[in-house]
């Protein structure tokens, strides 16, 4: 069967020509779940093709392979190339003898001053989210399903973070009302937690919630849980990703009640 060959971009929406390099865990989690939604709704595979820059270091290579294999269909593509304009990015591609497009958001576009209008729009494919099964069949988890929230507040980007206070109330709330606090990411205390996204998704699918900051955690409970199912706090930047969240029913800033 013939594959669907989408191409990341090449260059910034939010910065000019400013390259888009190795793109951070949430946007790698976003990109393959946006191929797997469409995989999944034209029945077709997809590649993504990357440049050589996007697939970055060592550990970011080993994450791109991991989330590919928390779906099917979409299989990763990258090219010793980086810094190419966008036109001749795809004309790289097209002399190599695929004819990939690159992508845009119309429920979103007008945010970011370089983006253009192609014809592959993407957000139509993530109106509703997959809740797929985790990839493994089985972890130890002292908690039954439902009986806790996964939690991630650690991010690399400050304007996205909050403080210990702030957290503390959040914690404090979803306590309160029964459920325990399983944290994933970069600050958990299980090994697995904190390094397999595999095992992290796992965590998710079994979570009542997922609670956190848009990071690439969000991203990842994208593939298990609801819109509803996931709460972000933030008090910033609001990236493109939170506002079609937003608009899908993520709850921002929310606080349980009794």
């Amino acid at each position: 069967m013939e594959s669907k060959n989408i191409a990341l971009r090449s260059k910034s929406m939010r910065n000019g020509d400013r390259p888009y390099t190795t793109p951070g865990l949430g946007d790698r989690a976003h990109s393959v779940l946006m191929a797997y939604q469409y995989s999944r709704a034209h029945k077709v595979p997809v590649t993504l093709h990357l440049t050589s820059d996007k697939y970055g270091k060592p550990h970011k290579k080993v994450s791109w392979k991991e989330l590919t294999e928390m779906v099917t269909g979409v299989d990763i593509k990258v090219w010793d190339v980086c810094n190419l304009p966008e036109k001749a990015w795809l004309g790289y591609l097209k002399d190599k003898g695929y004819d990939a497009e690159i992508y845009y958001y119309e429920d979103t576009f007008g945010m970011h001053p370089n983006e253009e209008k192609v014809p592959l729009e993407i957000s139509q494919y993530l109106r509703e989210l997959p809740e797929l099964k985790p990839v493994i069949p089985n972890m130890w988890l002292p908690i039954e399903k439902n009986k806790f929230v996964t939690m991630q507040w650690d991010s690399t980007d400050i304007s996205r973070s909050m403080t210990p206070i702030q957290i503390e109330g959040v914690k404090r709330r979803y306590e309160d009302l029964g459920y325990e606090i399983v944290i994933v990411g970069g600050k958990a205390d299980n090994d697995l937690l904190k390094n397999s996204l595999k095992h992290i998704g796992f965590a998710m699918y079994n979570a009542k919630y997922h609670v956190g900051v848009d990071s690439g955690m969000m991203h990842i409970a994208q593939f298990y849980k609801k819109y509803e199912d996931i709460h972000i706090h933030n008090y910033g930047f609001t990236s493109h990703h939170l506002v079609r969240a937003k608009k899908n029913g993520t709850k921002i800033n929310y606080m349980p009640e009794d």
